[in-house]
């Protein structure tokens, strides 16, 4: 073997050599994004740094860079990833500079898209490093960079070691002299030409097994297999082929483009669920804080039990669901899992009558609790391990009145509801499940729960099927039909709104629980009064629109024509296009003493622009006299410049329980003495005025 073993900067070997990252490397892994990666390239960054700005330090040693050349073109064996870092230096250092033409002769060969943004890093060196702008910014939105370049992790990788650059090297300082001394070094390795490796076919093959490490998951498993057999021998070999074989089969249906990920994810939830000396906090560097010797029997049989299923279960509903939670990994998703596998462990993979109670009753807690951050998710992981022990009764354990904990309570006493109604009178539970498998309540189906606890059986499976009959109708999958008239009809029976903190909602459409703003699903499963007036007045057998209709039609003229109901109804749709319809939100300052006057909250809070509805319905009812309007408004909730101005004459205000007008030249503002909220008693005056011009 002929070696030639020199001291080299990057500027010397890309003066005698052309590098090229081969196909068949891996990816530029030192700009990755995990705690162990972050830290390594930190330290280098400031020991090159360091290097380079303070001479009377010892020169940097970065060790071997060994591979092969032929015909002035040299393959890194080992190196790539240094090599790599010391170009993107390069690069910032010689960003200013003409002189580093050298660096064309430093290419990535790994994908078509790394080749050309190599290309483009020394094309367009000089725009990409700014003092107040991070390289990755720039680069990303510059008009030679391709979007899809996103998804090569080499690009990925490039531009995080760049930010870093910048982070830690100095706008000011002269990097490219010290980069150009020619027998000084600062930064250097040495150099080695290994000639005889042989053809370039066995130089990849060399660079396969050396150059691409065991990936996290490869780890994880070596590992994994390595405490299963501690623990089980003949489950260990069991195991490992099953790894290799069936369960790499299964997981790779999921996504072949994210396997590792995925097979990773199935261990972090599994083991993150089980584990006393692991919790999700740790979640990001699970594989570095994981302790194996804490793995027990019962856990691995459980991992084992979930990949079974999935591999023998393909196109179940529950696979699906094991396949979102896999992928997904919201807290939510680590519940489903949690108690599918559990049952999975303790009960086996037929999926009897007992299962499908089990999953139906956690099933419905999960969807219909707020389960949004780290101790709400682990006290619902408690709370079904808790009823571990009625895998297979747990119906009959809600009916004698026991609570599963972890869960929103109103749902848990839904449940109990439930359980007592089926065990009752088997033969009508149907009535329950088709109404649990309403997309938009998803199992939360107490808004239909009209009944005494003295009423028979019957009567309650009655009351339950007619309020669901008209509910179901009222709302699709995702929203109410006919949402907006849906809402006025309930205000004409009275204020429904629900509070948001110092708001007001007329509740939004969406039915998430976890939402800041309640929806239509929480105002009906509430039992608000005026829902069960709007249920019992209206007849889903006719057009809905036309109901609704009808309903506000009766109602309005119940109401005082200076009650911010009657003034919202009147001009329904000019006030909630005012709205933000993911919020609905309306606001009355009564902390300034004036609780009578009603804001329209566009956004989500109040300090933006706002809409007072009394002179909203005022500009609405000038319009239909024919009479020309327009608002004004200073954002912020207690201003008091809200003014309509009436045809250039009028100014009109709505202040505390009252209009107050005065036309322009006036400096004293009047009122009506009777009806001084009325906004049709308002307008009917100005008509007057105005005419008797």
């Amino acid at each position: 073997m002929s070696i030639v073993d020199d001291k080299y900067d990057l500027k010397t070997l890309l003066e005698s050599y052309r590098i090229v990252i081969p196909l068949i490397q891996r990816d530029y892994a030192q700009g990755r994004k995990d705690l162990r990666t972050t830290e390594v390239r930190k330290q280098l960054l400031i020991d090159i740094n360091s290097a380079l700005i303070n001479s009377e330090e010892p020169t940097l040693d970065l060790n071997f860079i060994y591979g092969k050349s032929h015909n002035g073109i040299f393959i890194p064996l080992d190196g790539q990833q240094r090599l790599t870092t010391l170009f993107l230096v390069y690069l910032f250092a010689f960003r200013d500079s003409d002189a580093c033409d050298f660096l064309r002769n430093f290419s990535y060969e790994t994908r078509d898209s790394s080749k050309q943004f190599f290309a483009s890093l020394f094309e367009y060196r000089k725009s990409i490093f700014q003092l107040k702008e991070k390289p990755s910014e720039i680069i990303k939105d510059a008009a030679w960079f391709a979007d899809s370049w996103t998804l090569d992790p080499t690009i990925q990788g490039a531009l995080v070691t760049l930010d870093g650059i910048t982070e830690f090297f100095d706008f000011q300082y002269n990097y490219s002299n010290a980069l150009t001394l020619e027998t000084n070094y600062r930064v250097a390795f040495n150099f080695l030409d290994i000639e005889d490796l042989g053809s370039e076919d066995e130089l990849y093959i060399k660079l396969n097994s050396r150059g691409r490490p065991l990936t996290d998951f490869e780890n994880f498993k070596a590992r994994f297999v390595s405490r299963v057999h501690e623990v089980d021998t003949k489950l260990a070999n069991d195991i490992a082929l099953k790894l290799d074989t069936k369960w790499t089969d299964t997981i790779w249906r999921f996504d072949k483009d994210r396997f590792d990920i995925n097979f990773l994810n199935l261990f972090e939830i599994a083991l993150i669920n089980n584990l006393d000396s692991l919790d999700y906090s740790q979640s990001e560097n699970w594989t570095i804080n994981i302790v194996f010797e804490d793995i027990k029997l019962e856990n691995i049989e459980l991992i084992a039990s979930v990949l079974d299923f999935l591999t023998e279960n393909v196109n179940s509903k529950v696979s699906q669901v094991l396949e979102k939670a896999i992928i997904n990994k919201s807290f939510k998703d680590r519940v489903y899992f949690h108690f599918i596998s559990l049952y999975l462990l303790h009960s086996g993979k037929i999926l009897d009558d007992k299962f499908k109670s089990w999953y139906r009753i956690f099933r419905n807690l999960t969807d219909n609790s707020e389960i949004d951050s780290q101790e709400r998710y682990e006290r619902a992981i408690r709370g079904i391990n808790e009823q571990i022990n009625h895998v297979s009764d747990l119906i009959y354990y809600l009916s004698q009145n026991n609570r599963i904990t972890g869960f929103s309570i109103e749902q848990v006493n839904e449940e109990i509801d439930k359980a007592k109604l089926i065990l009752e009178d088997p033969s009508q539970s149907e009535v329950i499940f088709n109404a649990e498998n309403h997309v938009y309540f998803g199992g939360q189906i107490r808004s239909s729960f009209y009944f005494e606890d003295t009423d028979s059986t019957a009567d309650k499976y009655s009351k339950i099927s007619s309020y669901w009959d008209k509910i179901s109708t009222m709302f699709e999958d995702t929203k109410p039909k006919e949402g907006i008239l849906l809402r006025t009809a309930l205000l004409s029976f009275g204020d429904y709104t629900l509070n948001v903190g110092s708001y007001k909602t007329l509740c939004q459409d969406d039915p998430n629980e976890s939402s800041s703003t309640p929806s239509l699903k929480r105002l009906f499963s509430s039992k608000n009064k005026y829902v069960k007036k709007l249920l019992d007045s209206i007849d889903v057998n006719k057009p809905l629109e036309f109901e609704y209709k009808r309903i506000i039609n009766e109602n309005i003229n119940s109401i005082d024509e200076q009650d911010w109901r009657y003034i919202f109804i009147s001009y329904y749709k000019v006030m909630f296009n005012q709205m933000n319809s993911s919020q609905y939100r309306l606001k009355a300052p009564y902390w300034l003493g004036r609780p009578d006057e009603m804001l329209l909250i566009p956004n989500k809070n109040s300090s933006a622009k706002n809409f007072d509805i009394h002179l909203l319905a005022l500009k609405e009812k000038l319009n239909e006299f024919k009479i020309k309007s327009y608002y004004e408004s200073e954002p912020g909730i207690e201003t008091l410049d809200r003014v309509l101005h009436v045809k250039n004459l009028y100014e009109v205000r709505f202040y505390g329980d009252h209009y107050k007008f005065k036309k322009y030249e006036d400096e004293k503002y009047s009122n009506l003495t009777k009806s001084p909220a009325s906004f049709i008693k308002l307008a009917e005056y100005l008509r007057d005025k105005l005419n008797d011009k």
